[in-house]
């Protein structure tokens, strides 16, 4: 798939997985993506915890309001930390979401499907009950969770903005 196919195919599905697993060296393909995203003035800020225990998947899925997260064969949780760089300048926000999106066009170029699952991991209880399944240190911030597999109900991308309606060249 090239590039600009794989941006036109992805989408966020949110259905139930096929049990099918991911390869290792699949797995390592989707991480190195994540890692390789840039990250502002050197400063790393992004750290993942990588899950494919069929029961700790279970033990995610109980504090996640996605019925994907508990059918998905892999799982990634994505942490920051908040650090400044140089001139107390801080990228945590914007580092931790160029690693998701380039995990997100990873998965679908290998053909799985995954949502960028974010608003629930600010709520005390899926925030403090995944942090204790965990054991994530204090000084980070759980900030997604995503469920990887083969989509048992795989869709479409749904609409998106035409060129014309968001973009001007040169001026507003």
């Amino acid at each position: 798939m090239d590039f600009f196919e794989t941006v036109n195919s992805r989408y966020s599905y949110r259905g139930d997985f096929t049990p099918e697993k991911l390869k290792k060296d699949e797995i390592k393909k989707i991480l190195e993506a994540g890692i390789s995203a840039p990250a502002g003035m050197h400063t790393y800020t992004t750290n993942y915890v990588a899950i494919d225990d069929p029961q700790l998947i279970e033990e995610m899925g109980k504090f996640m309001s996605n019925n994907g997260t508990k059918t998905a064969p892999f799982v990634l949780v994505i942490l920051s930390e908040n650090k400044t760089g140089k001139g107390s300048m801080n990228f945590e926000i914007e580092n931790y979401s160029a690693a998701v999106e380039n995990i997100l066009l990873a998965v679908t170029a290998l053909g799985y499907s995954t949502v960028w699952t974010e608003g629930i991991c600010r709520t005390a209880v899926v925030n403090n009950g995944i942090r204790r399944l965990l054991n994530v240190p204090l000084n980070k911030t759980i900030k997604a969770v995503l469920p990887i597999g083969r989509a048992k109900n795989p869709e479409s991308p749904k609409h998106r903005q035409r060129i014309e309606d968001c973009v001007t060249f040169n001026h507003f």
